[in-house]
């Protein structure tokens, strides 16, 4: 008999360890579920927000990066027409004229101080490698173009009158306000910018284009003989646009400063060849002498 109560009692404490009750078990794991959902979903709102917040400083960035280059690429056009102006007003520089495999040329080689201050009297002097005429072998000499004469100097440091210098070479028509530089910068079609470059120590705009050969001509005679267009490339300094813009399309009557878009460059391609003009001393002070005697 005690054996059976104390089977009983043991029983009893059995009983009472026994595990929960599926219900209780069922109800912990759907509250653990519902806090494993709601977490999941915190996660992934924080993910999606930490995208879309990465996604959109990406975007910013990249349309920042795309503002600043296209507020860094000028108007090739505007900067042509700027250029074109502050070249019509320029009275002296320096020229360095390269033409290269371009045979019937007048002149290979010319390095000059140019001045334009007599009005209607373009004028230069220094070195070059020119001929009188076509069937003539080029030769090395220091000329003088003044009064629309081209001189050479002799052996003994005189002057002789070689002829017009129109049907020779005149480099004095460069800054001809209707016919030389200016004319032929303002004249460029379809100018592109190409990109930005440096050239001795100057920051420069490249800018390509097409010239009617007609323009060209009377700056690099006998380079537009043959008609058509050429292809053209202009090297302007990159400084910035005035900041009040010309009242009028009317050349400015005061000369140039020597300051603003200046041609540095250009470069005229024809057939297998060149001519590369590079310009300096804008506005400085150059020394022709005078007319020759006789």
């Amino acid at each position: 008999m005690n054996d059976l109560i104390s089977q009983a009692h043991t029983s009893t404490r059995r009983v009472r360890r026994r595990p929960k009750p599926s219900w209780a078990v069922a109800a912990l794991a759907v509250a653990s579920l519902s806090a494993l959902v709601l977490s999941g979903c915190g996660t992934k709102s924080e993910t999606s927000q930490t995208t879309s917040a990465s996604g959109t400083t990406s975007a910013s960035g990249t349309a920042s990066a795309t503002a600043t280059t296209a507020a860094a690429t000028p108007d090739a056009a505007k900067v042509v027409a700027e250029s074109a102006r502050t070249t019509e007003t320029l009275r002296t520089v320096h020229i360095a004229l390269n033409a290269t495999n371009l045979p019937n040329l007048p002149v290979e080689t010319v390095n000059a101080d140019v001045s334009s201050e007599q009005q209607g009297n373009g004028q230069a002097v220094g070195d070059a490698k020119f001929r009188a005429n076509p069937n003539a072998p080029f030769v090395d000499t220091q000329f003088l173009v003044t009064d629309k004469t081209f001189y050479t100097k002799t052996n003994e440091g005189t002057w002789n009158n070689v002829g017009p210098a129109e049907k020779i070479y005149d480099p004095g028509i460069i800054l001809d306000k209707d016919k030389g530089l200016a004319y032929v910068i303002k004249s460029v079609q379809n100018p592109k910018v190409d990109g930005k470059e440096n050239i001795n120590g100057i920051a420069v705009v490249k800018i390509s284009g097409t010239i009617d050969a007609k323009i060209i001509d009377p700056v690099v005679p006998t380079l537009g003989r043959d008609g058509g267009t050429l292809p053209i490339t202009l090297y302007i300094a990159d400084v910035a646009p005035p900041a009040t813009p010309p009242t009028t399309s009317l050349p400015s009557e005061a000369p140039s400063s020597g300051a603003g878009p200046n041609l540095v460059r250009m470069v005229v391609n024809k057939d297998q060849g060149n001519v590369d003009v590079t310009l300096s001393n804008w506005a400085k002070p150059v020394n022709i002498p005078p007319k020759p005697a006789g």
